[in-house]
């Protein structure tokens, strides 16, 4: 299984990782999270390269996004998949990371699995700079491809998923998907509510 987990609170995911296998699944993300992932003795890669701007941009890189649009049931996507990940081999020595946890299997990328992130608080005392862009996208991007991957976005919906993991033998049904992608839908909705109304 492959997943890409970017919270604030990392605790947040150890009902998770009391119940994935050790063995078989792979975590990606962003360096906090990584770090924290790693001190856990999970096998996890940071994505984050180059600038991000205070934090701003960590989250929104193509590697990331492609690997969680990719639709598995298409040859086509999954072609794709692949040249990106040529193209990131190919430019690796022309970029500078901000450390030496970039994601080193070029060539064999796969379609994430299960996106896990939640979203940092929203302070209206220091609106828009506290707007969470990276977050948000990351879960519109799940929400669109439910069919393929399976989405934890705050601390009930983990809870959620947890749950069905543990019912399910370790994976995700549609239902479930769907059921999740709607509630983070409504979720992001409520959250642009707020934000409009912080100016």
């Amino acid at each position: 299984m492959n997943i890409f987990a970017a919270v604030s609170n990392k605790s947040v995911l150890d009902p998770l990782l009391a119940v994935v296998d050790r063995k078989s699944v792979k975590f990606w993300g962003t360096e906090g999270t990584v770090d924290y992932l790693k001190k856990k003795n999970f096998n996890a890669n940071s994505v984050v390269s180059g600038f991000d701007f205070d934090g701003m941009v960590k989250s929104l890189d193509r590697a990331i996004f492609s690997r969680i649009l990719a639709d598995r049931t298409k040859k086509r996507h999954m072609y794709e998949l692949s040249v990106i990940a040529s193209e990131a081999k190919q430019s690796k020595d022309r970029h500078v990371p901000r450390s030496g946890t970039r994601d080193d299997s070029y060539g064999v990328w796969q379609p994430y699995d299960l996106v896990v992130v939640d979203l940092y608080p929203l302070d209206k005392k220091n609106f828009p700079e506290s707007m969470d862009i990276g977050g948000q996208a990351l879960i519109r991007a799940a929400i669109k491809n439910y069919k393929g991957v399976a989405l934890a976005f705050d601390k009930s919906s983990l809870e959620s998923l947890v749950s069905e993991l543990v019912s399910n033998d370790g994976s995700t049904s549609l239902n479930f998907r769907k059921t999740q992608a709607q509630k983070a839908a409504r979720f992001i909705a409520e959250r642009s509510k707020e934000e409009s109304s912080s100016f």
